[in-house]
């Protein structure tokens, strides 16, 4: 079942079964006339017959047949209301009296949605599994936590992904995308950092920072705050600064504290090179 939606960003799947979803898509790549499709128009939604349909092509029991159709409805109700970018039940178990049981069921919100579901935010925040995103959250910072350990923090979505796209190309493990918006002062860029810092698995860290809205010499000097905060800084960063007022912030930086470099390129591969300097 699919439906178009235009999430403004890609949601980490917390809660899903990776491993049995990984085997589905595998399963559904060699075969694929095995899986039950259908395609639900987003101005009609998913209409019963079609419910009906998908059941009856995956071979459900006729005993139990509309039970689990009305489950694939119940489904897309919630994906529709709830602004949800994924859901699933798995699995879906028959009892010996045909009773249709959701033995367990993932539900996702978008999080630019959530303004509109604050009971759904309220849960998000009792219920955050990992602290670094819970502090995120608290922060009002796009982030996803990654598996390696090279700290990006960068200014936009597009700037963040491009310095995961080149840590990657250079050899290294991003730890975590980290966009600290547009417009960011000093105290935001002292949060970001700390968030970072916060991550046991980072080794090192690049600063990737175009000013439009976001001012060089603000990024500096909240740069230079939060590291001197510290008695010791724990990792080694590197800072890129280029366009509004990024001169004025190239001569703020405490170079005693981070490397500056004047091209992204340079910078994401000192970057990399701490990174691997620290791990051995």
């Amino acid at each position: 079942m699919s439906k178009t939606t235009h999430p403004r960003k890609t949601q980490p799947t917390h809660g899903i079964d990776m491993a049995a979803h990984e085997e589905f898509l595998a399963f559904a790549e060699e075969n694929p006339d095995a899986i039950a499709r259908e395609h639900a128009d987003p101005a009609f939604g998913l209409q019963p017959y079609q419910a009906r349909r998908a059941v009856f092509d995956a071979g459900v029991d006729r005993d139990v047949a509309m039970d689990v159709a009305s489950v694939l409805t119940t489904l897309y109700e919630l994906w529709d209301e709830k602004d949800a970018t994924e859901i699933e039940v798995n699995p879906v178990m028959v009892t010996a009296d045909d009773e249709v049981v959701c033995a367990d069921a993932v539900m996702n919100i978008d999080d630019d949605a959530l303004f509109r579901h604050p009971d759904l935010a309220d849960m998000e925040e009792e219920a955050a599994e990992d602290d670094l995103e819970a502090k995120a959250n608290e922060y009002g910072f796009d982030y996803v936590r990654l598996e390696g350990n090279v700290g990006i923090i960068g200014n936009g979505a597009g700037l963040v992904m491009t310095t995961l796209d080149l840590v990657d190309h250079f050899g290294g493990q991003p730890a975590n995308f980290l966009d600290i918006g547009g417009g960011a002062k000093a105290e935001r860029v002292a949060n970001a950092l700390d968030m970072v810092f916060s991550d046991e698995n980072v080794d090192a860290v690049v600063f990737n920072i175009f000013g439009g809205i976001t001012r060089g010499d603000e990024v500096a000097k909240g740069i230079n705050e939060a590291l001197e905060s510290f008695e010791e800084i724990p990792k080694k960063v590197v800072v890129r600064l280029a366009g509004t007022n990024a001169e004025e912030g190239m001569e703020i930086l405490n170079t005693d504290l981070v490397d500056v470099e004047a091209t992204l390129e340079d910078a994401v591969q000192r970057a990399v090179e701490n990174a691997q300097e620290a791990s051995q």
